[in-house]
């Protein structure tokens, strides 16, 4: 789905016990139309236990290949606990883009951001 909300496409793909299934966004039968980049979520459901990761990827002007975790989120999980990210990019041509989204579609978001330097100070950051 976009940053909206809105559903961008679908798919279904079987997968026997005990099996894995691995691929880039754009390998995934069904979501090869999308037009890329893309921001948005992508959700998964299934009918067993199952286990997810995410990973994200870049290449850089080096033409280094850059990969990182994005920890899956349960869409029934509504705990109001404090969330904290150690590090995040704002400088010399990186940066960090910070997804809020609700788990229901009828439940309204909210919430406060705080930034803090290396010594725990207020830091004034401009968000775009």
């Amino acid at each position: 789905m976009d940053l909206s909300g809105a559903s961008l496409t679908g798919t279904t793909i079987g997968l026997s016990g005990n099996a894995q299934y691995a691929g880039f966004l754009t390998e995934i039968p069904g979501l090869q139309s999308l037009s890329l980049p893309i921001q948005g979520l992508l959700r998964i459901t299934s009918a067993s236990a199952i286990a997810v990761v995410g990973l994200r990827s870049r290449t850089n002007e080096r033409g280094d290949f850059l990969i990182t975790t994005t920890p899956p989120v349960a869409e029934t999980n509504s705990s109001s606990a404090e969330l904290f990210f150690p590090h995040f990019a704002d400088a010399g041509g990186y940066t960090t883009q910070f997804i809020l989204f609700s788990n229901g579609a009828s439940k309204s978001l909210s919430g406060t951001i705080r930034f803090f330097s290396q010594t725990g100070q207020p830091l004034d950051l401009k968000l775009r």
